[in-house]
């Protein structure tokens, strides 16, 4: 594993402790992005390194740091954590600008950083809104169960107040499939992947074969492999 592929899981598992609520299926996701995919062997011991705090903070310790080039990137990833839930926390904060601070990025900078970021973060939640809407709609009906999955959904997506309220009643009345689509291939191509991962879950849990199939054929307009996606399904 390169320098900045270990800072990237490194840093997630900071931000991810920094307020005490671990979730392994958040940097789950970091895994899943690496470019080089871990065996099932080093995900198991990455998982174990990682949710262990103070193990965590000695092996960041014993590691290179990784080339300045890739600091905006490992930031990124690691912020995407802790917009996972939502909104970052203060304490959130606080760790990643230690984090920043250890791969030589001013507190200025990562400030702005994570203004732009998570301005992006709310196009994609936009997206994934749309599209759930789209599935729980896919059967002509909402079943109680997929409101219920939606609002939990919404609750997760890094949205404002007011966009939370407005996309609330999306469910009932989605906008157009292509619209959702064209919207998806306008992200950046790693903001593409991210968003259907977001989804994935809610097509797993709803099992029904017309939604693999809408989520399938979505992942192939916007170039995403079959091959991935359905990684991402079998997650």
């Amino acid at each position: 594993m390169s320098p900045e592929q270990e800072w990237t899981l490194v840093g997630c598992a900071m931000v991810a402790h920094a307020d005490g609520v671990l979730e392994i299926g958040e940097w789950e996701q970091v895994l899943f992005m690496l470019d080089e995919r871990l065996s099932d062997a080093e995900a198991v011991e990455w998982l174990d390194r990682l949710s262990d705090h103070p193990r965590l903070l000695e092996h960041a310790k014993s590691i290179a740091l990784p080339p300045p080039l890739f600091s905006e990137m490992i930031l990124e990833k690691a912020w995407r954590i802790a917009l996972a839930d939502g909104a970052g926390s203060v304490a959130e904060v606080v760790v990643h600008d230690d984090l920043a601070h250890r791969l030589g990025v001013s507190g200025d900078e990562v400030t702005a950083w994570r203004k732009a970021w998570t301005v992006r973060a709310a196009k994609r939640a936009e997206l994934i809104a749309g599209f759930a809407s789209i599935l729980a709609q896919a059967d002509g009906r909402v079943d109680p169960d997929e409101r219920v999955r939606y609002e939990e959904l919404l609750d997760r997506l890094p949205l404002e107040s007011s966009q939370r309220v407005r996309l609330g009643g999306r469910i009932d009345d989605p906008p157009p499939l292509a619209e959702v689509a064209g919207g998806f291939t306008q992200l950046q191509p790693e903001d593409r992947g991210i968003a259907l991962l977001g989804i994935a879950p809610l097509v797993v849990a709803q099992g029904g074969s017309v939604e693999r199939e809408l989520f399938l054929d979505l992942a192939e307009g916007i170039a995403i492999s079959r091959a991935d996606a359905l990684r991402m399904l079998e997650r």
